[in-house]
């Protein structure tokens, strides 16, 4: 319980020392909760603050549709699709990737969805079945942009398709 201490008359060493105690008492629990306060401003510009501010990396994921064809038929046209990861905002869909040329992070995207800055691979010649994978190489430039000017900016993940060759339907019953 703190008392009031009321100077009346003359100021005694045993008074002093009382209100000097009774004022550092409080001193240290004041203090104490000073430096917590600190060191959770601390965490906060360290740890939390950084998270409204960062600037990730968009990543667009470029897939070879996978096909299905017969032995002995003829080859179809590879291709590949391009979408935003799940969970991209448009925020990231809108940031510049050059300014000076006007290109954003969606026009690359409709590029790639044109068939652009790649190609699609695949070792099957439709003779023999099985299952064989379809590759996509990105071009040179569109690489060298990824790793220089556009690093942070954008990533783009490549997913292999598949090539089924099945055996002929007449063929399968013999």
């Amino acid at each position: 319980m703190k008392r009031n201490i009321l100077s009346v008359g003359k100021k005694t060493k045993k008074n002093l020392f009382h209100t000097k105690r009774i004022r550092n008492k409080w001193n240290v629990p004041a203090a104490f909760a000073a430096g917590v306060v600190f060191c959770l401003l601390i965490f906060l510009l360290v740890k939390v603050m950084p998270q409204f501010n960062r600037n990730e990396e968009t990543l667009i994921v470029l897939t070879a549709r996978s096909e299905t064809i017969y032995q002995g038929e003829n080859l179809p046209e590879l291709s590949a699709g391009a979408e935003f990861a799940d969970g991209t905002g448009t925020k990231e869909k809108e940031a510049w990737l050059s300014k000076e040329a006007g290109y954003r992070v969606q026009d690359l995207l409709d590029d790639l969805n044109e068939g652009g800055d790649y190609e699609v691979e695949c070792d099957a010649d439709g003779s023999e079945a099985g299952e064989f994978p379809i590759r996509i190489r990105l071009s040179g430039e569109l690489e060298s942009s990824l790793e220089s000017e556009w690093k942070g900016k954008v990533r783009i993940e490549v997913k292999d398709g598949t090539l089924t060759v099945k055996k002929d339907s007449s063929e399968a019953g013999k």
